[in-house]
Protein backbone atom coordinates (compact mmCIF):
# COMPACT_ATOMS: atom_id res chain seq x y z
CA UNK A 1 0.00 0.00 0.00
CA UNK A 2 1.79 3.61 -1.15
CA UNK A 3 -1.01 5.72 0.27
CA UNK A 4 -2.53 4.71 3.95
CA UNK A 5 -5.21 6.72 3.22
CA UNK A 6 -6.64 4.79 -0.04
CA UNK A 7 -6.11 1.10 0.85
CA UNK A 8 -6.29 -1.71 -2.07
CA UNK A 9 -7.68 -4.26 -0.03
CA UNK A 10 -8.95 -5.45 3.34
CA UNK A 11 -5.75 -6.46 4.76
CA UNK A 12 -4.60 -2.74 4.50
CA UNK A 13 -7.45 -0.98 6.34
CA UNK A 14 -7.68 -3.89 9.58
CA UNK A 15 -3.40 -2.70 9.30
CA UNK A 16 -3.95 0.71 9.22
CA UNK A 17 -6.64 0.51 11.66
CA UNK A 18 -3.97 -1.92 14.07
CA UNK A 19 -1.37 1.19 13.20
CA UNK A 20 -3.38 4.26 14.22
CA UNK A 21 -4.45 2.16 17.83
CA UNK A 22 -0.36 1.49 18.31
CA UNK A 23 -0.35 5.49 17.56
CA UNK A 24 -2.78 6.05 20.19
CA UNK A 25 -0.65 3.60 22.91
CA UNK A 26 2.49 5.57 22.09
CA UNK A 27 1.10 8.87 22.56
CA UNK A 28 -0.74 7.88 25.82
CA UNK A 29 2.07 6.19 27.56
CA UNK A 30 4.82 8.86 26.91
CA UNK A 31 1.77 11.64 27.93
CA UNK A 32 1.56 9.16 31.32
CA UNK A 33 5.57 9.15 31.98
CA UNK A 34 5.62 12.83 31.68
CA UNK A 35 2.88 14.24 33.65
CA UNK A 36 2.95 14.73 37.28
CA UNK A 37 -1.11 14.24 37.87
CA UNK A 38 -0.73 10.54 39.53
CA UNK A 39 -5.26 10.46 39.06
CA UNK A 40 -4.29 11.18 34.97
CA UNK A 41 -1.12 9.11 34.82
CA UNK A 42 -2.96 5.97 35.62
CA UNK A 43 -6.26 6.96 33.39
CA UNK A 44 -3.47 7.36 30.49
CA UNK A 45 -2.09 3.88 31.24
CA UNK A 46 -6.11 2.67 31.67
CA UNK A 47 -6.21 4.07 28.25
CA UNK A 48 -3.43 2.77 26.27
CA UNK A 49 -4.22 -0.69 27.54
CA UNK A 50 -7.86 -0.16 26.02
CA UNK A 51 -6.22 0.80 22.96
CA UNK A 52 -4.02 -1.94 22.96
CA UNK A 53 -6.87 -4.45 23.67
CA UNK A 54 -7.81 -2.84 20.49
CA UNK A 55 -5.26 -3.68 18.66
CA UNK A 56 -5.39 -7.38 19.28
CA UNK A 57 -9.24 -7.58 18.29
CA UNK A 58 -8.05 -6.19 14.98
CA UNK A 59 -5.80 -8.80 14.48
CA UNK A 60 -7.55 -11.38 15.56
CA UNK A 61 -9.89 -10.31 12.65
CA UNK A 62 -7.03 -9.93 10.21
CA UNK A 63 -6.16 -13.67 11.18
CA UNK A 64 -9.57 -15.42 12.00
CA UNK A 65 -11.78 -14.01 8.97
CA UNK A 66 -11.97 -14.86 5.57
CA UNK A 67 -11.60 -10.97 4.77
CA UNK A 68 -11.91 -10.90 1.27
CA UNK A 69 -16.13 -11.60 1.90
CA UNK A 70 -16.11 -9.28 5.22
CA UNK A 71 -16.55 -5.81 2.90
CA UNK A 72 -18.33 -4.79 0.07
CA UNK A 73 -16.75 -2.05 -1.40
CA UNK A 74 -15.80 -1.95 -5.15
CA UNK A 75 -11.71 -2.52 -5.33
CA UNK A 76 -9.86 0.99 -5.32
CA UNK A 77 -12.86 2.86 -4.48
CA UNK A 78 -11.99 5.32 -2.16
CA UNK A 79 -13.07 4.63 1.44
CA UNK A 80 -12.32 8.50 2.18
CA UNK A 81 -9.60 7.43 5.49
CA UNK A 82 -7.94 10.90 4.08
CA UNK A 83 -11.48 13.15 5.03
CA UNK A 84 -11.06 11.81 8.79
CA UNK A 85 -7.36 11.48 9.39
CA UNK A 86 -6.59 14.78 11.50
CA UNK A 87 -2.69 15.37 12.31
CA UNK A 88 -2.10 16.29 15.45
CA UNK A 89 1.88 16.79 16.65
CA UNK A 90 2.31 15.37 19.54
CA UNK A 91 4.80 16.86 22.52
CA UNK A 92 5.63 15.53 25.72
CA UNK A 93 6.08 18.82 26.70
CA UNK A 94 2.99 19.95 25.81
CA UNK A 95 0.33 21.33 28.34
CA UNK A 96 -2.28 19.77 29.84
CA UNK A 97 -5.45 21.39 27.79
CA UNK A 98 -3.17 21.09 24.84
CA UNK A 99 -2.66 17.36 25.16
CA UNK A 100 -6.67 16.88 25.76
CA UNK A 101 -7.60 19.07 22.65
CA UNK A 102 -5.32 16.09 20.97
CA UNK A 103 -6.78 13.24 22.74
CA UNK A 104 -10.29 14.62 21.81
CA UNK A 105 -9.14 14.90 17.72
CA UNK A 106 -7.17 11.51 17.89
CA UNK A 107 -10.80 9.73 19.82
CA UNK A 108 -12.64 11.29 16.82
CA UNK A 109 -10.74 9.84 14.50
CA UNK A 110 -10.63 6.62 15.66
CA UNK A 111 -14.35 6.73 16.27
CA UNK A 112 -14.90 7.61 12.63
CA UNK A 113 -12.48 5.26 11.35
CA UNK A 114 -14.52 2.58 13.23
CA UNK A 115 -17.83 3.96 11.90
CA UNK A 116 -17.27 3.39 8.30
CA UNK A 117 -15.49 0.07 8.51
CA UNK A 118 -18.75 -0.61 10.59
CA UNK A 119 -21.15 0.28 7.76
CA UNK A 120 -18.53 -1.16 4.59
CA UNK A 121 -18.79 -5.00 6.31
CA UNK A 122 -21.22 -7.83 5.43
CA UNK A 123 -20.48 -9.73 8.81
CA UNK A 124 -22.89 -8.67 11.78
CA UNK A 125 -20.75 -9.92 13.48
CA UNK A 126 -17.91 -7.99 12.52
CA UNK A 127 -19.98 -5.18 12.77
CA UNK A 128 -20.67 -5.58 16.17
CA UNK A 129 -17.01 -5.41 16.78
CA UNK A 130 -16.13 -2.43 14.78
CA UNK A 131 -19.70 -0.90 16.86
CA UNK A 132 -18.21 -2.02 20.04
CA UNK A 133 -14.65 -0.24 18.96
CA UNK A 134 -16.36 3.02 18.16
CA UNK A 135 -18.41 2.90 20.82
CA UNK A 136 -15.46 2.76 23.01
CA UNK A 137 -13.20 5.49 21.38
CA UNK A 138 -16.13 7.86 22.03
CA UNK A 139 -16.17 7.39 25.48
CA UNK A 140 -12.62 7.80 25.38
CA UNK A 141 -13.49 11.36 23.82
CA UNK A 142 -16.31 12.12 25.88
CA UNK A 143 -14.35 11.67 28.57
CA UNK A 144 -11.28 13.81 27.49
CA UNK A 145 -13.88 16.35 26.46
CA UNK A 146 -15.54 16.36 30.33
CA UNK A 147 -11.97 17.35 31.24
CA UNK A 148 -11.47 19.83 29.43
CA UNK A 149 -14.48 21.56 30.13
CA UNK A 150 -13.76 20.99 33.92
CA UNK A 151 -10.50 21.66 34.24
CA UNK A 152 -9.40 24.17 31.23
CA UNK A 153 -12.68 26.22 30.84
CA UNK A 154 -13.29 26.51 34.39
CA UNK A 155 -9.78 28.20 34.77
CA UNK A 156 -10.21 30.53 32.59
Amino acid sequence: MTDPTRPENIEDIIDFAIQREREAQGTYLSYAGQTRRRGFSELLLSMAEMEKEHELKLAALKQGQSSAALFTPAAGEDLGLGDILVEVPFSPNMDYGDFLILVIRKEREAEQLYRKLEALTTSADVRSMFALLADEERKHRDWAQERYDEDILKEN
